[in-house]
């Protein structure tokens, strides 16, 4: 993302360094983004065992706690659940202020709805690793859960703005700016 915004900022105002900087930028983003994988150990494989079940949100004391690397695949989770969720109050504001839903297409939110409530099913109906609790699992996945199924939360909350400003009369946005 920062490096296209770098490319259309620069491509306004083309100079001979905007193609060097914007290369720059993608390397140590890159390289930002791999060096966690590749200072990781060697994995260890863990003993294949049958899974015969699970306990919902069971936890057990023998838990590995967390590794470096999912703390901080835990936190940019929480920053990504907590920006997509912020994502829908600017709409729900705006239709709110204007009283309508005009120029808005339900067709979109109806399948944004659609595929959070599938993705958020699946992570909860998905059986957790062999040696893994249901909690432990719930843990590792809860930026995504809360995501996902409260954008499908504020997403119904736009949905009942449709069916309740469905018959508005024309808002002030569709009225000419200048008058005659």
């Amino acid at each position: 993302m920062l490096s296209l915004y770098f490319h259309y900022k620069f491509k306004k105002c083309p100079s001979p360094l905007s193609a060097t900087i914007n290369s720059v930028l993608l390397f140590i983003l890159g390289l930002a983004c791999t060096t966690p994988l590749l200072s990781r150990a060697g994995s260890v494989a863990a003993p294949r065992e049958v899974f015969h079940g699970r306990k919902l949100l069971s936890v057990e004391p023998g838990n590995k706690p967390f590794t470096r690397q999912e703390i901080i695949g835990f936190v940019i989770g929480s920053v990504s659940s907590i920006l997509y969720l912020f994502s829908r109050v600017p709409q729900i504001r705006t239709n709110f202020l204007r009283k309508s839903t005009q120029g808005i297409s339900y067709s979109l939110f109806a399948l944004v709805m659609l595929g959070n409530t599938l993705y958020g099913l699946s992570v909860l109906l998905k059986n957790p690793e062999v040696g893994q609790s249901e909690g432990s699992y719930l843990l590792h996945h809860l930026p995504w859960l809360v995501g996902s199924l409260g954008v499908l939360l504020l997403d119904t909350i736009i949905s009942a703005q449709f069916l309740v400003y469905r018959n508005a009369s024309m808002s002030s946005e569709c009225q000419p700016l200048l008058p005659g």
